[in-house]
């Protein structure tokens, strides 16, 4: 995992991506079961930035739901990064999406774009934007067995739902397709 510094891989950036997804998980998890509390807003928080830094004032009106609403948003940020990192990565290592002849990757990237495009506009409230050259059903397999059929052929306009990517579990198993795809390619 990188932490902005230094060199990185491909398979480092989709292991980076897949870590904040796996730590907003974790969050969000403790927050729900009430482990994580409202009183994480009564005090400020000082932020070191190699300069000045930056106060985060205290919160006190902050409520458990605000921290839950705000820990779900995190969650979606890091889906979101994920989404967004993985095409970035497939692009630079096997050239763009609309270039891709492999069959045996063009599902995987056409469901990783296309929920890239999701939330480019609005990441609180990602909806598809799929092209009508991509609205069909691309069948994808991963290298642990696991399959899936991403179906593009309704979902423009429409807010995405983790089944229409086969499930978070289908897709933190593509990430880490992803992450040996990309590594053995280099």
């Amino acid at each position: 995992m990188s932490n902005g510094h230094g060199n990185e891989s491909p398979a480092n950036k989709i292991a980076t991506a897949q870590a904040v997804l796996s730590l907003s998980f974790r969050l969000n998890s403790e927050i729900v079961a009430g482990r994580i509390k409202s009183d994480i807003f009564k005090r400020e928080v000082s932020v070191i930035t190699g300069s000045t830094g930056v106060i985060v004032p205290a919160f006190p009106e902050g409520t458990d739901e605000d921290l839950k609403l705000g820990s779900f948003n995190l969650v979606l940020i890091a889906l979101s990064a994920s989404a967004l990192t993985t095409d970035e990565t497939l692009d630079e290592v096997f050239g763009k999406l609309s270039s891709e002849t492999d069959s045996s990757r063009l599902g995987i990237r056409v469901m990783v774009n296309q929920l890239r495009n999701a939330f480019a506009h609005n990441p609180w409230r990602p909806k598809w934007v799929v092209f009508q050259k991509y609205r069909k059903t691309y069948p994808i397999t991963l290298d642990d067995g696991s399959t899936f059929t991403f179906d593009a052929t309704l979902l423009d306009g429409h807010g995405i739902k983790p089944e229409q990517v086969g499930g978070l579990e289908f897709w933190v198993k593509l990430l880490q397709h992803c992450e040996r795809l990309v590594s053995a390619k280099v």
